[in-house]
């Protein structure tokens, strides 16, 4: 499992260097110090947060160092993190939006969404309910 998920993070944060952040024309420019943990992978543990179910973030930046420090060495604090979040909230959009435009989806199961239910199949069912045939799984 460790080493599916240390894979999806370095493909999101690969993408996120190459073509997404470049393609947003995006780039911190100005006085001060360079930034300790960059946009990139912020998001990329942003990502990780949400795979690995840590619902609260005072609990994930405390278990991050061993659940991801191999790949991120360098953490934040509780209160930058979340206000860099919702700094970077559209640079998230844009790589969720990414996402599902370059991951195969199952086309052939959308019309069993919007199939209508036959009557034959439950005759206690109203004749304008939906259903979808496919099992959990398989949807």
């Amino acid at each position: 499992m460790i080493a599916d998920l240390d894979t999806l993070l370095i493909a999101r944060y690969v993408e996120l260097v190459d073509r997404i952040i470049p393609a947003r024309g995006t780039h911190r420019r100005g006085p001060g110090r360079p930034l300790v943990v960059t946009d990139a992978e912020l998001v990329c543990l942003a990502v990780a947060q949400v795979l690995l179910r840590y619902h609260d973030e005072r609990h994930w930046l405390r278990a991050a160092p061993s659940r991801v420090g191999h790949l991120f060495p360098r953490l934040l604090g509780q209160s930058e993190y979340n206000q860099r979040l919702k700094d970077l909230a559209p640079l998230l959009e844009a790589a969720l939006r990414w996402l599902a435009e370059h991951t195969p989806a199952r086309r052939s199961c959308y019309g069993c969404w919007t199939a209508p239910r036959s009557a034959a199949a439950s005759p206690s069912a109203p004749p304008n309910a939906r259903t979808c045939s496919a099992t959990p799984a398989t949807a």
